[in-house]
C-alpha cells in the first residue's frame, strides 16, 4: 500500500545525497514530487525518473521560492527542508558574506519556505513540515562553529513552530544524521574558509585535519538510510520531534546530557585534534 498517495511533497536539495534518496523514497510511497536544487542536469534526470516536478534555481532566492510555491497548485502536504551545507573555518577567519551566506541556505531560506507553505497547510488543516538538521544542531563542532550556528537556529525555530502549529494539524519534524557519506566533506573543503595560509594563527588547527575527516566518515552513514528515517517521518501517524541516526550522533546527543560540558570539550578538542597551547603563536 503506498501511505502517501495522492500526497503532495517539496524537497529542497534533490539534486543528490539525501535530497535525491529522499525524494525517491517518498515516491516509492505515492507522494508526487516538486523537486528543487541549482544543479539542473541532476534535478530533471531526477525528476524525470521519479516522475516529479523540476524547479531548478537557488533556494535562497525569493523568485525561485515563489515558483515551487506555484508549481504546488494550492496543495502541500509535506515539505522537506534539505538544501544546505557547511562552511568550514575558525569563527574569526570566514569572511562575512561566507557565513552569511551559510545563513541564508541553511536557516533563511528553509524559515521563508516554511512561512510560504503555512497558509496552505492550515488551510487544509494537515500538513508536516520535516528539517533536515544535523547532531551539531546540539552540539558545537570545532571548525564548523557557523555550520553549528545555522543548525542550532533551525532547531530552535522548528522547537517552538511545532507548538504554534499543532492546532491546525501540522507537525514539525527535525532529522539529525550524523556523518553522511555524501557530498558534505567534499563541498565543505572547496570552501574558501578551508584554505588557510602556512603563517595564519589558527594552522595548528588543520594539521591533522584529514586524519580526522577519514576518522568521521569511517562513521558515516548512507544517503539512504537517512531518506529511510524521512520517509518513517512522513508516514508516520504520530512522527517523534526528533529521528538520530547512526552511532556517532546518538553517543553525542547522549553525551550532551549526561557529561559535564568541561569533560566533554576536552574529549571533542582531542577528537578534532585542537592543539594545546605550546602548539600556537
Amino acid at each position: 500500500m503506498q501511505r502517501l498517495e495522492g500526497k503532495i511533497a517539496v524537497v529542497t536539495g534533490a539534486s543528490a545525497g539525501i535530497g535525491a534518496a529522499a525524494a525517491r523514497a517518498l515516491r516509492s510511497e505515492g507522494a508526487r514530487l516538486i523537486l528543487n536544487a541549482r544543479r539542473v542536469d541532476r534535478l530533471e534526470a531526477l525528476a524525470a525518473e521519479t516522475g516529479g516536478i523540476p524547479v531548478a534555481g537557488d533556494i535562497t532566492e525569493v523568485a525561485v521560492r515563489q515558483r515551487i510555491l506555484e508549481a504546488c497548485e494550492g496543495r502541500v502536504d509535506l515539505l522537506v527542508n534539505n538544501a544546505g551545507y557547511g562552511e568550514p573555518g575558525p569563527v574569526e577567519t570566514v569572511a562575512r558574506d561566507d557565513y552569511r551566506r551559510q545563513f541564508e541556505v541553511n536557516f533563511f531560506a528553509p524559515a521563508e519556505l516554511i512561512r510560504g507553505v503555512l497558509p496552505i497547510m492550515r488551510r487544509q488543516r494537515s500538513g508536516r513540515i520535516v528539517n533536515v538538521s544535523s547532531v551539531a544542531g546540539r552540539f558545537g563542532y570545532p571548525l564548523f562553529g557557523w555550520y553549528c550556528a545555522s543548525k542550532h537556529a533551525l532547531e530552535g525555530l522548528s522547537d517552538a513552530l511545532r507548538m504554534e502549529v499543532r492546532p491546525w494539524g501540522i507537525d514539525v519534524v527535525l532529522i539529525e544524521p550524523g556523518p553522511v557519506e555524501t557530498e558534505f566533506f567534499s563541498v565543505s573543503r572547496s570552501r574558501p574558509g578551508a584554505e588557510l595560509d602556512d603563517q595564519d594563527v589558527y594552522a595548528p588547527f588543520f594539521t591533522h585535519i584529514e586524519e580526522v575527516e577519514r576518522e568521521i566518515r569511517k562513521q558515516a552513514t548512507t544517503a539512504n538510510k537517512i531518506a529511510e528515517q524521512i520517509r518513517a517521518a512522513c508516514v508516520a501517524r504520530r512522527p517523534r520531534h526528533r529521528y538520530v541516526s547512526t552511532l556517532m550522533a546518538k553517543t553525542t546527543i547522549w553525551a550532551v546530557r549526561l557529561m559535564p560540558r568541561r569533560l566533554l570539550d576536552r574529549i571533542t578538542e582531542r577528537q578534532f585534534r585542537v592543539p594545546g597551547p605550546e602548539g600556537v603563536s
